[in-house]
């Protein structure tokens, strides 16, 4: 605590606000102080008989009071306003509230019809509940702080581990009922109609508003003080995307329930979230002999014969050739051909040239879960694959990182992003002729730009597909 206070004395800001507060201190102390002895020498003065100084004492210490109030609740106002939006706290009502009041109105009518102190005391008990209620649920969402950790990888349709925690700042009291959630945008992908999961609708009859965001995230029964709670979650993300994590909120409905207070959290943070991906996708036709391997006339760990030498340090044992061996009576070892490395670019064109519709949108999405399947297939398989968009190309690889920046890349590619087929620069497109392999193509009308193309997957032949299933 000292550290902290420390360095906020270091900031010239908070320096500056210091010195003002002092201020208003002093000039505020001066003023009820000159009010309080004022009156104090007001009554004097009365108990002396002397009224006309007495009267002006009096008049003076209203005067002084009504400047200190004038001087310093302008001030408190405008603090308390800060102070309100910085914590940034919204109210809902519930079903509770419109009961409790109903009965509050109840009684108070009774209470004043019929005089009853019995019905005035239970009034003042109903009113100061509410007040009581008030004041309570506020310091439940004072002094927090909110976390999440997530998995680097995550993909879509998939079940994935949310590591939420709250850690309550507060020395003495602590924190119950928590109920955290998360406020996102969706910048790519379909997008995901944030409805409540629940399909409830308000005690009043209208529908919920349905906020980019997950209410019900996670739930803590109590945080105490300076202490901080963790929980692990389940959540799926239905879709493909980037998820821009906006904020948190923490709602509470303690103690009695009468209203639903939410504070909200600014944060930042980027949720990547890849396609789905089907390990049983098949390949496409023609994709299998393309993938064949081809033989060369260098020494590799192919299967055929390329030459039998002398055995040397470091040669694999099962290499040793025990015929040759026998017959020249030294280690002879068979050296093999080297296989040609597999490859195959995985061609994106995501540029549809027309307005989409929604079906439109959904056999583009297929189109993204078939391409990353296929990625992850091959690259798993040992293939050196490529991925090629109008906005990036990747080198050919097959190990996971590889995998996951070619998914990457798909989870945020949009229709019409980028440039048509075609028109690459001149720089990537030499390179795509000096790295020639089998293309599979992905695009709206099936054409390929360049390169050996062996299967060609046109996204309304997937929306066909689609519409007659």
């Amino acid at each position: 605590m000292l550290h902290r206070l420390r360095d906020r004395l270091a900031t010239p800001s908070f320096r500056a606000e210091l010195k003002q507060a002092a201020v208003a201190f002093v000039i505020t102390s001066l003023l009820f102080g000159g009010s309080f002895l004022s009156l104090f020498l007001a009554f004097t003065a009365q108990f002396l008989w002397v009224y006309e100084i007495a009267q002006a004492l009096f008049i003076a210490s209203l005067v002084l009071a009504l400047l200190g109030g004038l001087y310093i609740v302008p001030k408190l106002a405008r603090r308390v306003r800060m102070e309100l939006s910085r914590l940034d706290i919204s109210y809902a009502p519930t079903q509770e509230t419109a009961f409790f009041v109903l009965i509050t109105v109840i009684v108070a009518l009774s209470a004043f019809n019929t005089g009853n102190n019995l019905l005035y005391l239970i009034f003042a008990v109903l009113i100061s509940v509410i007040v009581a209620s008030g004041i309570v649920s506020e310091s439940m969402l004072r002094g927090l702080s909110v976390g999440l950790r997530f998995p680097e990888h995550i993909y879509a349709g998939q079940a994935t581990l949310l590591d939420v925690s709250v850690a309550n700042e507060k020395y003495l009291v602590p924190s119950m009922s928590l109920t955290v959630g998360m406020r996102l945008t969706q910048k790519a992908g379909a997008p995901v109609a944030a409805t409540d999961k629940r399909g409830q609708r308000r005690w009043w009859g209208k529908p919920k508003a349905a906020p980019s965001k997950l209410d019900n995230l996670a739930h803590f029964v109590i945080a105490g003080p300076r202490a901080k709670v963790r929980q692990t979650v389940e959540h799926t993300f239905p879709a493909r995307g980037q998820y821009d994590i906006v904020g948190f909120t923490i709602t509470t409905k303690f103690p009695f329930g009468f209203l639903q207070k939410t504070r909200r959290f600014a944060a930042s943070g980027v949720i990547t979230v890849y396609p789905a991906v089907d390990a049983a996708v098949p390949l496409p036709a023609g994709l299998s002999d393309a993938l064949g391997a081809r033989e060369t006339n260098q020494r590799g760990l192919g299967a055929d014969l390329y030459a039998i030498r002398q055995y040397r340090d470091g040669d694999r044992r099962r290499d040793i050739d025990w015929k040759a061996t026998a017959k020249t009576r030294k280690l002879m070892v068979r050296d093999r051909m080297r296989e040609d490395d597999r490859r195959v670019t995985i061609r994106f064109d995501p540029c549809p040239g027309r307005e989409l519709t929604a079906d439109d949108r959904a056999a583009f999405e297929a189109g993204v879960a078939q391409a990353a399947s296929l990625v992850t297939r091959l690259a798993k398989s040992g293939t050196l694959v490529r991925l090629v968009t109008p906005n990036a190309t990747t080198e050919f690889g097959n190990t996971p990182r590889h995998t996951h920046d070619m998914l990457r890349l798909l989870a945020v590619i949009e229709p019409g992003d980028g440039v048509a087929d075609g028109k690459e620069a001149p720089e990537r497109r030499r390179r795509m002729v000096r790295e020639a392999s089998p293309e599979v193509v992905f695009a709206w009308n099936g054409q390929p730009a360049s390169g050996a193309v062996v299967a060609k997957i046109s996204f309304d032949e997937l929306r066909t597909a689609s519409t007659a299933s």
